[in-house]
């Protein structure tokens, strides 16, 4: 049996794009800003190379609460408060406030290749028209909507491309919480004066 040496030359490094890694989205009806934010944090943060899910879980999870994840204003406050803790722990990420029409953010978004993101707040019954599958006694101004866009792949086998991620819980289909971008998304950014927080990972360009 004859064994062939491998160089270094040889060998192909895998990267986190070529793998297949669904970050968990929490359902939440009252954190949807927070629970969009921790999702798109440590799926920065796996593309990176940096995500090890572990004691730091506990930083993140405090998003999926109103108090923390209810708002933009909230969720940029916990930012400000937790950015140096995330340093220490390998997290090199950032975050800025924006008031950006919905395709400029999205275009900033892909031409990240998965090392940005972005949380903008959302007028819920334009993403989601009363059907059987949504809450119909609850007011419009009742629901703080708010979605996340990232680079992922929908189908293993397809190429990547931006996705919309949507922490609502009143959305019951399987899969209805990453889908491809809504038609209706700018529309109900607009409604939202077009705020977001975006996020990057420091020092990729």
């Amino acid at each position: 049996m004859e064994v062939s040496a491998v160089s270094r030359e040889d060998v192909v490094l895998q990267r986190p794009e070529d793998v297949r890694f669904l970050v968990e989205i929490f359902h939440t009806p009252s954190a949807c800003a927070g629970a969009a934010t921790a999702y798109l944090l440590r799926r920065i943060a796996y593309r990176a190379g940096a995500y090890a899910p572990g004691i730091q879980e506990h930083i993140f999870h405090e998003l999926n609460t109103s108090r923390e994840g209810g708002t933009i204003e909230k969720v940029q406050q916990w930012f400000n408060g937790r950015v140096s803790s995330l340093h220490e722990l390998g997290y090199r990420l950032q975050c800025r406030r924006v008031a950006t029409p919905t395709s400029a953010i999205l275009d900033w978004v892909r031409a990240g290749r998965g090392y940005r993101g972005a949380m903008l707040p959302t007028a819920y019954r334009k993403l989601h028209p009363v059907t059987e599958t949504t809450i119909e006694d609850i007011p419009e101004d009742g629901i703080p909507h708010a979605v996340g866009i990232t680079i992922d792949r929908l189908d293993a086998k397809a190429d990547e491309d931006l996705v919309m991620i949507d922490p609502w819980p009143g959305v019951t289909r399987p899969g209805a919480d990453r889908v491809k971008i809504s038609p209706a998304l700018e529309s109900a950014h607009r409604d939202k004066n077009f705020h977001a927080l975006v996020y990057y990972w420091v020092g990729w360009s």
